[in-house]
Parts: C-alpha cells; sequence; structure tokens
C-alpha cells in the first residue's frame, strides 16, 4: 500500500514545533526540524505518555517527560539510554504545502536504523 495520507499543512507547523495527527490508525507526532519533517509513533514505548502532547523538542531531540527518554527524530533511535527500544518512524512526502504520511519505514533502537 503506498497511501499517504494529508495531515498538517507546512504553514500550521514551524520550524521547532510538532503536532500530535492520526494516520493508518495511529496517532503520529509530526515534527519540524530545520524545514525537515518527520512523523514516528507519538507514545513512549517506556512510559505511555503521548510524546506530542507532553515530549520536549530540542533541536532533533524528542524528551519524554516521564521517563526522560531520549529519542532521535530523524532515526527514531532511543540515545538515552542507549539501546532501548525506540520509536516506529514513518515514511513522509511534502506536497502542496501539505504533509503527508505513509507506512512505517522502521524503528530504531539497539542495533537498529529506520529506513
Amino acid at each position: 500500500m503506498d497511501e499517504y495520507v494529508p495531515v498538517v499543512r507546512t504553514p500550521e507547523l514551524g520550524p521547532g514545533e510538532m503536532r500530535e495527527v492520526e494516520a493508518h490508525g495511529e496517532t503520529l507526532v509530526v515534527v519540524n526540524v530545520g524545514q525537515t519533517y518527520y512523523a514516528l509513533t507519538a507514545r513512549c514505548p517506556g512510559d505511555g505518555v503521548n510524546l506530542a502532547r507532553e515530549g520536549r523538542l530540542e533541536g532533533d531531540l524528542l524528551i519524554c517527560p516521564g521517563d526522560g527518554r531520549t529519542y532521535d527524530v530523524r532515526s527514531g533511535e532511543c540515545v538515552r539510554p542507549a539501546g532501548a527500544e525506540g520509536l516506529v518512524r514513518y515514511s513522509l512526502r511534502v506536497e502542496d504545502n501539505e504533509v503527508r504520511i505513509g507506512q512505517p519505514i522502521g524503528r530504531g533502537g539497539a542495533g537498529t536504523k529506520a529506513a
């Protein structure tokens, strides 16, 4: 399935901002880091906190306030603590000023790089 679902218009999501969206039956967080957009699962695997609502974005790192896990939004990898389960990253396209979410492309984690 190669369906990309429009979730947010680019003018609504400035650099350094993130937004909770629904796509493909999942709650996701879309992040804008320097005009590059990323889509990841919104729930922290450690404690279940909704990172789109409660997480803190510092550069390209998304930090969970509950357990302190820190994720690299570019890969979904958990960088603190190293080797912990990461976030699932989704394919994404920007067309006609819309961020569109595709299918999952990988989970960041111990020894695993998202595609």
